[in-house]
């Protein structure tokens, strides 16, 4: 072969391959191009269908953990991560203007597949602590008998002292919000007698006294779920603690207007026709109005003017949101859009 014919056929393949690149680099462009619109489209299909999110294929955990052929914990992270992803999905639909989460949305119903992915999660690998104590949290929103179940599971899977006793504090601050006040003092009993330092044993010892003798009693409830709240593992149990708070908070509010309401009928022998009637006795006693730890409640001290709105002059709750006032019982409540937790007895429902 003469060094012509040589170069000839060299050229020959450099076009050839050059051409096989810019072949390439165009199905590789056209297909980025193609990408956005083909996801917006499967978005929009999927999101159309709660059937598709709903789905959880496999359900029992068991079968999972045979499959993941030894990678325990790698499938077992796979799945608390979906679990949070899930929850987090859900709480999107309550995100308000403001950015603020709205707990009082969640169901049984509305999240059906939470309770089997955090069985699955633990049944792979036993000894995920988090996802037994934050799952739980999650969970005891709206259904207490699966959130002790979750968590039983995993007291009888751990053996850290330190573990369990983290574990036994979590079942009785679930059983106190379920005002199971029995299983609530055992369980707080348990955790005392595992207690490490002095400090855990003192407080265990104190709530296990309360859920005896004083179930119910709001004052505890605040230092309960300060504690819940300062020892948050994930974000969505630390808010979920503040939801709580902010519940107690709005209670021990309700009760100060409701005292100021009472006073406003012994005088003038008649429920106010409208709130802005009471609005003069609460400028006047506000020094009164304290919480349920004796702290100054907010609403009527340094934030007294900002969450008192100019219509009809109802206070603003918590979350943000007008309260009610019902002028035939003279009582005042929770508004329709309030996200201030309602699972207490309300005294003006």
């Amino acid at each position: 072969m003469s060094l012509n014919d040589a170069t000839s056929n060299s050229s020959a393949r450099t076009n050839e391959e050059r051409r096989r690149a810019y072949l390439c680099w165009g199905v590789i462009l056209v297909g980025l191009t193609c990408l956005y619109p083909l996801q917006a489209r499967f978005d929009a299909t999927f999101q159309s269908s709660r059937a598709v999110e709903e789905t959880l294929y496999i359900r029992s955990g068991e079968t999972v953990r045979r499959l993941s052929f030894g990678f325990d914990g790698v499938v077992s992270d796979l799945y608390w991560i979906r679990t949070v992803q899930y929850f987090g999905r859900k709480l999107t639909g309550g995100l308000t203007g403001e950015g603020a989460v709205d707990f009082s949305r969640l169901s049984k119903d509305d999240m059906p597949i939470l309770a089997p992915m955090l069985d699955i999660t633990t049944t792979v690998d036993p000894n995920f602590v988090a996802a037994y104590r934050t799952g739980a949290i999650f969970l005891a929103e709206f259904d207490y008998d699966a959130a002790l179940a979750l968590l039983r599971k995993g007291i009888a899977a751990q053996k850290d002292q330190k573990t369990l006793f983290r574990m036994w504090s979590d079942y009785g601050a679930i059983c106190w919000r379920a005002k199971r006040y029995d299983e609530c003092a055992e369980a707080y009993q348990r955790a005392s007698e595992l207690a490490l330092g002095s400090k855990d044993r003192d407080w265990t010892a104190v709530m296990v006294g309360a859920a005896k003798t004083r179930g119910g009693d709001r004052r505890t409830s605040y230092l309960l779920f300060q504690q819940l709240r300062d020892e948050a593992e994930h974000e969505g149990a630390r808010l979920g603690a503040e939801w709580r708070l902010q519940q107690l908070t709005s209670l021990d509010e309700r009760e100060f207007m409701t005292r100021m309401i009472a006073r406003f009928r012994e005088i003038h022998q008649r429920n106010p026709a409208t709130f802005s009637e009471v609005f003069p006795l609460i400028a006047e006693h506000r020094a009164e109005a304290y919480d349920a730890l004796g702290r100054p409640l907010a609403l009527f001290h340094e934030e007294f003017s900002r969450r008192f709105s100019r219509y009809d002059r109802l206070p603003l709750d918590p979350s943000g949101e007008p309260y009610r006032y019902d002028p035939v019982r003279g009582c005042i409540g929770l508004g329709a859009a309030s996200r201030v937790a309602r699972d207490l007895e309300e005294a003006c429902p």
